[in-house]
């Protein structure tokens, strides 16, 4: 080799190490930064002999990344439904602590049979409208949370919409950088970083389908085929709250409706999930609760003429089948039955229709009553409960079905979690920067580029005795 061609080897050979080394740096200062992936830049060896660096690889594993943005996608449905179903049943109470409607039912059930051995008492008839009162306020209660937890959901979901249009549009700008990178520097590499940020935050919202081309740049649709982001054009999804739809563009990607091309996973799908089937199906149950008493008191009542409300009424009124729904929110106690409105107690002796006091001792209506508590409620089959459970029964297997709905909900979670973190912890095995590898390789980066240096120094001092000899 000639002393120019040992030249240029030694000064290629420098500026490769220079670069290498920067790349290496850069792995070390990131080592804890989310989302970045290891960085390596290859050593070439030109036809001419000399070296210099290929092309920046980012460490990926596409295999891994997909899996891991379904696992978290899943992970994020199921979280989505546990914090709602959680919140509510959290207030609703469970069997047995005296505070649920089903606890609130017994207890009813109790002062009437009470009253039954001692019907002329004026205090277990003030027992039986305690009672009963109690029995409203806990079904009030419940469906109030359940309305509350429901407009939560409401706005969960426009947040949610409002952070998926602005991950489209990053992704969008991005994608335009992307292209306007120099191929195959670190620079580009790192916007393909901020590239796989960007998709797996999407990805926790809405499940999607992800295209990525050979320089990086990302192409989205749904779960379902629906395109969301191709090049620097985006589909911005939009909510009707009313009509309960999501829309991206004019396509219809709501989760689990039969028309859509959406999705089935990721924080948007498990609170709809939450509004249209979980919430719906509780706000039911607790609304049959509501008509067995209102429905089953005026039935039991011998005095009572028709149209007339019960001891339980709808606001005041008598059961109409076709306001059935929030019932548990407007069920009260018949104000004929407390003395402070004009009512009196002795009515929940001898019926909410008579007009004057009956016999002291007659327990005939209370027995009536009572026997009420057994009859079959014939539920509303999407209670998802029995329809052939008495009244007395129906409740305490719907606050067990709404608390084993809540730990459901958190067994899927706690399940979808642990997924999601192992693909990840694979995943961070091969992708992540480790600073021991890199400390290693750095040092030999080192001596390469000092091995270099002395070459070069010995080339020019070698050009140098040439010239003095001349």
């Amino acid at each position: 080799m000639s002393l120019t061609g040992a030249l240029q080897a030694s000064t290629s050979g420098l500026r490769t190490a220079q670069m290498q080394s920067e790349a290496t740096s850069r792995n070390i200062a990131n080592a804890s930064t989310e989302g970045y992936v290891r960085k390596e830049l290859p050593q070439v060896t030109t036809s001419g002999g000399l070296v210099q660096t290929g092309e920046a690889r980012r460490e990926v594993d596409a295999s891994l990344n997909r899996m891991y943005r379904q696992h978290s996608s899943a992970m994020a449905r199921e979280q989505a439904i546990y914090e709602a179903v959680g919140e509510y049943t959290a207030t609703l109470g469970q069997p047995g602590d005296g505070l649920s409607p089903a606890d609130r039912l017994t207890d009813l059930r109790s002062s009437m049979i009470a009253l039954v051995n001692n019907p002329g008492s004026n205090a277990a008839q003030n027992g039986v409208a305690s009672s009963a009162q109690e029995m409203v306020t806990s079904l009030n209660q419940s469906s109030d949370m359940l309305a509350r937890v429901g407009g939560e959901v409401d706005m969960e979901i426009k947040y949610d919409v409002s952070d998926f249009n602005e991950t489209l549009h990053k992704i969008t700008s991005l994608n335009k950088q992307i292209s306007d990178a120099p191929p195959g520097s670190l620079g580009a590499a790192d916007l393909g970083d901020r590239m796989d940020v960007l998709v797996e935050k999407a990805s926790k919202l809405i499940d999607m389908q992800v295209r990525r081309s050979t320089d990086g740049r990302a192409t989205l649709y749904t779960a379902g085929g629906t395109p969301l982001v191709d090049g620097d054009q985006a589909s911005y999804i939009t909510y009707d709250q009313t009509a309960g739809t999501l829309f991206a563009g004019k396509t219809n990607i709501t989760p689990d409706s039969t028309d859509a091309r959406g999705f089935q996973n990721g924080s948007l799908a498990g609170l709809f999930a939450v509004k249209k089937d979980v919430l719906p199906r509780f706000q039911l149950q607790l609304d049959e609760m509501a008509r067995g008493l209102v429905q089953g008191f005026e039935s039991a009542d011998a005095s009572l003429a028709p149209g007339q409300a019960g001891l339980f009424t709808d606001a005041g009124a008598a059961f109409d089948p076709a306001k059935l729904e929030g019932l548990a929110g407007r069920i009260a106690v018949n104000a004929a039955v407390d003395p402070a409105q004009g009512g009196q107690l002795s009515r929940l002796r001898d019926g909410i229709g008579a007009t004057t006091p009956g016999a002291a001792g007659d327990s005939t209506q209370v027995e009536a009553f009572v026997s009420m508590f057994d009859d079959p409620l014939s539920a509303d089959p999407r209670t998802g409960l029995e329809t052939s459970l008495s009244l007395r029964d129906y409740g305490s297997n719907m606050i067990s079905a709404q608390e084993f709905e809540g730990t459901r909900a958190q067994e899927r979670f706690a399940a979808a979690r642990t997924a999601a973190e192992t693909v990840n912890g694979t995943r961070q095995g091969i992708q992540g920067v480790n600073i021991d590898d890199e400390m290693q390789k750095l040092i030999t980066i080192q001596q390469s580029y000092a091995a270099n240096s002395k070459m070069m120094t010995a080339v020019m001092k070698m050009m140098d005795t040439l010239l003095e000899a001349v």
